[in-house]
């Protein structure tokens, strides 16, 4: 028999062996850092954020998940920030309860400062405009130093660290080049660039609905950054380069450069293909007009002013399309009662862009008057707050018909076919008819003259609308062969075939150089900020209410993916993750519900989904708001 103390000695080591036994069972060991070279190192997984060693302790270059498991475990000294996207500044909250300097580019506090992201979310829920800014944290910070300015020098201990201005990824972006004497120059890029001819989330260059103006800084920004000849360049997405880093960036800079000149198909028809063809205009005057002229007589029963067409029937009623703002209804009063035109009927609506369908709300007499737009046109219409998109009023449409791809309508004398065209929006419509003895075809904002604008409306990921679209959209035209195109913006134009054929070509070339900047080599994925997204997106609740949502995962690669997906922020209880598995091709629905904190006080409050495949983080931007009452 043992005897009792080395009896009770075993039992108790037993205990603790069982105890260490569950503990390591239930625990993970910490992320390790990777050392990249002598004195820094690089996080784990991604974004990644980068760590400057040095006399025991460390310099973080942006603040990603996880920020400890440094070796050695170094004082954390400062945080420099590259940009403001939300996973890149995860731990910006911790660093600053810890009294840690965090510095941010000079002007990212329009996306990082507490009050103005309040405001941000405000105002692009529904957004107005196009100008909006992507992966926002959902809540901003207090204590944020805004100081990194281009060509600023700072010296931490033996390094010496100088800031490069470096928007197009984000608005506010800046890269850092730092040196220690005799040592490799080593360049952190931030979202500036992933790898070798590709851009991480290329949807975040989408600044503007149908301009380059996020891809020609994010070239032009690639460029300087080669010119700096880096030895070693860390990216926060992508692989650290050391083999041709500047030569890694000029390819990039060249892809950029080429998706931006695509954005206007005006550029690809006279300079690519050359010799384009002419072919008139139908109402000169009112190209880019607001609809504050005077109307322009089209056709015997055709008027245009500004965006707003005027169909007048044999019996005199009228037939109204895309009303814009009080102007254009002021000018219809006008020309009813100058030309003592009969009463309006009923008006459409060509695509879900605020210009195209606000001066309903002021139009006088709503009940004697039909609204009729295509089912897709009329989704985010009706409901606002249902889905992200841009150039949306918060006021609710009452549709009286929305007819389905293909389906006719008769007015009068009008018979009225619809297609789902989408190009500049993928909520748009395309209508045929016949007007005093002409082929027409309304086309929305997505065919303009080539030479106004630039010959488009552009495509962008926001607007869920992507170059293969517009292909589509364009042989859709080019086999109707009408003989006049009623395009919007006062552009209506003759109908020339050549200059179709080129316009499917366009979209063609644009979707294969978006496919060449994509990670997945699929723009379709990549540059689509919804593929993971919230319906509705904005719901009205009180502290404590249950709310129910559905979460839509759609997959557009040729591979299954299965996502890890979390809801964070504002104390969800209890904790709200999934595991999604989509079939290539495939869109998934999933319903869920979550309660209302109680505490919340009135207000928007907005919910961020961490979303991961294969332990990478998803490219899309899904968030959801309450506004609390």
């Amino acid at each position: 028999m043992l005897p009792r103390t080395l009896s009770a000695a075993l039992c108790l080591a037993f205990i603790g062996l069982a105890a260490w036994l569950r503990s390591a069972a239930h625990s993970e060991p910490a992320p390790r850092w990777t050392e990249v070279t002598p004195g820094v190192y690089r996080s784990p997984g991604a974004p990644a954020g980068y760590a400057l060693v040095a006399d025991g302790k460390a310099l973080f270059i942006d603040a990603p998940s996880p920020a400890d498991g440094l070796p050695g475990d170094p004082k954390a000294d400062r945080v420099l920030l590259t940009h403001y996207h939300r996973a890149s500044v995860a731990e910006v909250g911790a660093f600053l309860k810890n009294k840690v300097p965090v510095h941010a580019p000079k002007t990212a506090d329009e996306w990082l400062d507490t009050a103005k992201v309040r405001k941000y979310w405000q105002e692009s829920l529904p957004l107005r405009d196009s100008r909006t800014a992507y992966l926002v944290v959902p809540q901003g910070f207090d204590g944020i130093e805004y100081s990194l300015v281009d060509r600023q020098t700072i010296v931490w201990h033996d390094w010496i660290l100088k800031i490069i201005d470096t928007p197009g990824h984000a608005r506010a972006h800046v890269a850092i080049v730092a040196q220690k004497k005799d040592g490799p120059r080593m360049l952190f890029c931030g979202g500036a660039f992933a790898s070798a001819g590709k851009l991480w989330a290329p949807y975040t260059t989408d600044w503007d609905h149908w301009t380059d103006l996020g891809l020609k800084p994010a070239g032009q920004s690639l460029r300087k950054l080669a010119e700096l000849k880096p030895d070693i360049l860390c990216p926060a997405h992508g692989p650290v380069v050391t083999k041709a880093p500047a030569a890694a960036l000029q390819q990039t800079a060249a892809v950029v450069e080429d998706v931006g000149f695509l954005k206007s198909f005006e550029r690809f028809t006279k300079e690519r293909l050359g010799n384009a063809p002419e072919y008139r205009f139908l109402a000169k005057e009112q190209a880019q007009s607001n609809g504050s002229k005077p109307w322009t007589r089209v056709s015997e029963h055709l008027w245009l002013t500004g965006n707003t067409y005027l169909l007048v029937s044999k019996d005199n009623a009228c037939l109204m399309f895309d009303p814009w703002d009080q102007r254009s209804v002021d000018q219809w009063l006008k020309l009813q009662k100058d030309h003592e035109l009969g009463p309006l009927e009923v008006v459409l609506f060509s695509h879900a862009h605020y210009d195209h369908y606000d001066g309903v709300y002021p139009l006088p007499n709503r009940p004697s008057f039909q609204i009729w737009a295509l089912d897709q046109v009329a989704l985010p219409l009706a409901d606002p707050f249902l889905l992200r998109a841009p150039f949306l009023d918060p006021r609710p449409i009452r549709f009286d018909k929305t007819p389905r791809d293909g389906d006719t309508l008769a007015w009068r004398e009008f018979r009225f076919t619809f297609h789902h065209l989408p190009g500049q929006s993928e909520f748009t419509m395309g209508v045929e008819t016949a007007i005093d003895g002409k082929r027409c075809y309304f086309t929305a904002d997505n065919f303009f003259h080539q030479d106004m604008f630039s010959g488009s409306g552009g495509w962008m990921g926001l607007n869920r609308s992507f170059p293969p679209l517009y292909a589509a959209s364009a042989q859709k035209v080019l086999d109707a062969a009408p003989e006049w195109v009623l395009a919007e913006h006062g552009g209506p134009f003759e109908f020339s075939a050549e200059d179709f054929r080129r316009r499917v070509q366009w979209g063609q070339a644009a979707a294969k150089a978006a496919d060449a900047l994509s990670p997945t080599g699929n723009h379709l994925h990549d540059w689509n900020p919804h593929h993971i997204h919230i319906e509705p997106l904005v719901q009205k609740a009180k502290p404590g209410d249950l709310l129910k949502c559905n979460l839509v995962s759609e997959n557009r690669l040729n591979r299954k993916q299965t996502w890890q997906i979390k809801l964070e922020g504002h104390g969800v209880l209890p904790e709200q993750s999934w595991t999604m598995e989509v079939a290539a091709g495939k869109t998934e629905r999933r319903a869920f519900s979550f309660r209302v904190p109680e505490n919340l006080q009135a207000g928007r409050h907005i919910w961020a989904l961490l979303c991961k495949a294969d332990d990478q983080l998803d490219e899309s931007d899904p968030f959801l708001g309450v506004d609390v009452e």
